[in-house]
């Protein structure tokens, strides 16, 4: 399956045919507690997916940080956007996010 899924990529590549750029993230958290997640952000739509957690769910927290020289030091202020939860397994798609937003993905029991 794999050798399969990186055939037909090469066969789309070579026609052409290619994913509009974007960006991922993922989070891998390992030790006492485990969580994976990945977000992907492509033409102004985010997916934030829950692969994995022991809790059942991935705890997201959304902000945008802006930062300037303040006292001879960097100040850093951060505007929280917003908190939500995706299921393992699931996936959350959201737009209309602002441009530079942030990520926090939490571990909760």
């Amino acid at each position: 399956m794999h050798y399969l899924t990186m055939l037909l990529g090469s066969l789309l590549s070579m026609l052409g045919i290619n994913e509009p750029p974007g960006q991922t993230s993922v989070t891998r958290i390992s030790g006492e507690h485990t969580l994976l997640s990945r977000t992907t952000v492509r033409s102004g739509v985010a997916n934030f997916q829950c692969l994995q957690s022991e809790s059942g769910s991935c705890f997201y927290q959304l902000y945008r940080e802006q930062c300037g020289a303040g006292q001879g030091m960097q100040v850093c202020n951060r505007e929280p956007l917003m908190d939500f939860v995706v299921l393992v397994g699931r996936t959350r798609q959201m737009s209309n996010l602002p441009e530079g937003f942030a990520q926090q993905v939490l571990i909760r029991k």
